[in-house]
């Protein structure tokens, strides 16, 4: 029976390999390249409103969603793809769920006209209900109210303003607090993820056959040796073979299953190296 698992296990093992070779793990979302969408709503949401909005926009299990912000009142995006088409579907749709509003600061001087700016920010933002007029605060700054943006349309507001009133602002320099802001995400390798683990586990795995060695001398060292790098490897490669061939998505989570199953191996290996030592005192 042993003997058949075994053999089975190493089949396993050998179609894994093939399956990594040919196609690589199954990489979670986000250590694939991808586009982080962070999107400041101002509010309180509910997740699964946004999940069945992004995955209507850019298709399901394309993307994965978490809670950001100091208050929790973000969602950020994980996304393979985000064409400007798709961020301005998100930005609609998540006006109409929610009816973000915010005003949109930008200084201009003395010398403005508040129709020319609302016909600029009507015709950007695509709207012909703009609310725009001089600061209460400081009439140098012009006020625009809007609803949730995105970060092209606060690059084209401020281009045409700038082109209007020969200015030379930065768009950062202008206060707007619900912009949709994309980032591309470079790809994380596998070896890389690995890099992190590998110095913990050669100390780990060898302070573990130091103490196999000397605890269970009696049974030899080629035994004790043998046993717990052949089982262990095996277990593992086993694991991770299931993982390709299933096509799991590699994650934190995966690994953590892996560092159980370490354990749960070296636990099982110190057991049976107990038992075998206690019957073998008893047969002496």
């Amino acid at each position: 029976m042993k003997k058949k698992v075994f053999i089975a296990s190493i089949i396993i093992i050998i179609i894994g390999i093939i399956v990594v070779i040919a196609a690589g793990f199954n990489v979670d979302l986000r250590h694939r390249a991808h586009k982080s969408i962070v999107v400041p709503l101002g509010q309180e949401y509910n997740l699964k409103d946004i999940e069945a909005i992004s995955n209507e926009i850019f298709g399901k299990n394309n993307t994965s969603l978490v809670k950001c912000g100091l208050y929790e009142d973000g969602v950020m995006i994980h996304a393979r793809e985000a064409s400007d088409e798709q961020l301005v579907s998100l930005k609609n749709k998540l006006n109409e769920k929610y009816n973000i509003s915010q005003k949109i600061l930008i200084q201009i001087g003395d010398d403005y006209n508040t129709d020319d700016v609302k016909a600029i920010a009507c015709e950007v933002f695509a709207k012909d209900d703009v609310v725009v007029e001089k600061s209460e605060d400081n009439a140098q700054y012009v006020s625009i109210e809007a609803n949730l943006i995105n970060e092209k349309e606060l690059e084209q507001l401020n281009e045409k303003i700038n082109e209007k009133y020969n200015l030379s602002n930065d768009v950062k320099s202008i206060s707007a607090s619900n912009v949709i802001a994309v980032k591309p995400i470079a790809r994380v390798r596998l070896t890389d993820m690995a890099k992190q683990y590998i110095l913990f586990v050669a100390i780990a795995t060898a302070a573990v056959l130091v103490y196999f060695v000397i605890r269970y001398k009696s049974l030899g060292l080629k035994k004790v040796l043998g046993k717990t790098i052949v089982i262990g490897s095996v277990v593992e490669l086993l694991f991770i073979s299931i993982v390709a061939i299933a096509r799991i998505p590699v994650d934190k989570f995966v690994v953590t299953i892996a560092f159980a199953i370490y354990v749960g191996v070296l636990t099982f290996l110190n057991k049976k190296f107990i038992d075998e030592t206690t019957k073998e005192a008893k047969s002496k």
